[in-house]
């Protein structure tokens, strides 16, 4: 049960309309209407007021209702959360925040690991524009904890505060799959479906000469990793759309991306979480795809091989990009409608 669906149970109880129940708290019949559908999230003052107005406790709005850890059909319900200066994508056993400073001078991402609301950050780092190096903390598998800078790795333990969301808004919600092993095959339903299955999961590995972590939902893509010997860091939001020719990326709305002192002119800063999703269609002939490009402002990644078990999209610059069909994942999510 989220917030507004508790709210909604409250209204009904009580035989309330929402334009009666929006009167007594003195909002409109609209603003319920989002309240109920979990588009917006009622300030605290007016959890207040319908805990005294109706005799309700505080308690059964906010921890029965609690948006991030909702349970359905015996699936915890994950998803992605967007603020003016962080996103943060929840899962049973991680807490991905990218985040920046007021004015987008500071870019910083991190990774919290545990099991629902018990997680900790486990991987940071923090890069200041115009500054050559990203610093960077994790701690391994084997409990190590491996930095370029002991401010940095002081941070690392941190227990990650899951109420910030609650003010956030929800713009992807998936669940994690319970046969997370049992992926269909390229013969069974086709390139289309089996990349957009294959890709619905993170993957996580930590050891002292690398950090890395991805996930992948329906529509957007996040990396973080760290390759500890040349200081090669990598954190990136990418829109992206499954479709029977590949993979077409829409947008990057979030980058950290350096080598060494950041000279290389791969190296880039930047961020933009008022991004929204485009509306696109994609071309359904690959004669199309280099025009298409072209007139959308986006990168397709087409099909270059593949079989049952692996399909290999054409990446920038003679990249491969390599996905599985039983390659081993953290989890394995599926598209929550």
């Amino acid at each position: 049960m989220t917030v507004g669906q508790r709210l909604q149970q409250i209204r009904q109880q009580l035989s309330l309309s929402q334009e009666e129940f929006g009167e007594k708290l003195g909002v409109s019949r609209q603003t319920v209407s989002k309240w109920e559908l979990d588009q917006t999230f009622p300030d605290l003052s007016k959890i207040v007021l319908i805990s005294k107005m109706f005799s309700v406790t505080t308690d059964s709005i906010l921890i029965e209702g609690i948006t991030s850890f909702d349970i359905a059909n015996e699936n915890y319900v994950c998803g992605i959360y967007k603020g003016e200066l962080c996103e943060i994508v929840v899962t049973e056993k991680y807490a991905l925040v990218y985040y920046c400073s007021p004015d987008k001078s500071l870019l910083g991402t991190k990774l919290y690991v545990g099991y629902m609301d018990k997680k900790h950050l486990r991987a940071i780092c923090v890069w200041g524009k115009g500054e050559k190096k990203t610093k960077y903390a994790y701690i391994t598998d084997e409990e190590r904890v491996i930095t370029n800078d002991s401010n940095v790795a002081n941070r690392l333990g941190e227990k990650f505060e899951d109420k910030k969301i609650l003010r956030m808004l929800r713009s992807e919600k998936f669940v994690v799959s319970k046969d997370s092993q049992l992926q269909p095959t390229v013969s069974d339903v086709g390139i289309l479906k089996a990349l957009q299955s294959w890709r619905m999961c993170s993957k996580y590995v930590s050891n002292t000469e690398r950090f890395s972590f991805s996930l992948c939902t329906a529509k957007t893509e996040y990396i973080f990793s760290i390759e500890v010997d040349n200081d090669n860091i990598y954190c990136g939001a990418s829109n992206n759309l499954v479709f029977d020719l590949g993979l077409y990326c829409a947008g990057q709305y979030f980058r950290i991306r350096n080598y060494k002192d950041n000279s290389e002119p791969f190296c880039g800063f930047g961020c933009d979480f008022s991004y929204t999703p485009k509306t696109i269609s994609v071309p359904t002939d690959k004669c199309d795809t280099e025009r298409y490009c072209k007139n959308q402002n986006g990168i397709m990644f087409t099909v270059k091989r593949y079989d049952d078990e692996q399909i290999v999209l054409k990446g920038c610059g003679g990249d491969e990009y390599v996905y599985q069909r039983n390659e081993k994942r953290a989890e394995s999510y599926i598209e929550f409608k």
